[in-house]
Order: structure tokens, then sequence, then C-alpha cells
């Protein structure tokens, strides 16, 4: 697994999983990749379009490298006490 820094861009929504769950292609520094089956990213991942993110992704040796995680780069932190 590794981790890069990019804007994600949703390519294209693929066929859902045999048990219902969405799967996405996506592309981050013009690399595609695409959202593990039956994973809980494939809900999440359309909210981080067109943002900048950072994004664990791990090359399978298959056909498109994994989206494993992916959080956004700019987060709001939280001060208390302030």
């Amino acid at each position: 697994m590794e981790k890069i820094t990019g804007t994600l861009n949703v390519i294209k929504k693929l066929p859902l999983s045999r048990m219902g769950n969405p799967k996405y292609r996506i592309e981050i520094n013009g690399i595609q990749f695409e959202t593990r089956t039956n994973a809980s990213l494939g809900y999440s991942v359309t909210n981080f379009d067109n943002k900048k993110v950072i994004a664990t992704v791990t090359n399978t040796g298959y056909a498109w490298p994994i989206l494993e995680d992916v959080e956004n780069l700019y987060q709001s932190k939280n001060i208390r006490g302030v």
C-alpha cells in the first residue's frame, strides 16, 4: 500500500456487485483506480469528486489498482478551548 495526494475525479460508475453494492473507477493524478468490490468506500467516494485528497492505494497486479481509503486533504480541525 502507498499513499498518494492529488485531485480525485470519478470517471464512471461500474456495474453493481452481485450483492448490490456500488463500485467506481476513479482517477488521481492521471492514474486510474477502482474501488474494491463490496467495500463501503463505494458509497462515499463520490463525496470526494473534484477535491484534493490523500488516498491509500494498492497495486494488485490485476487489471486495475485498488483505492483502499481516501480522506480530504484539507480537513478542518476542531480546536477546543479557544
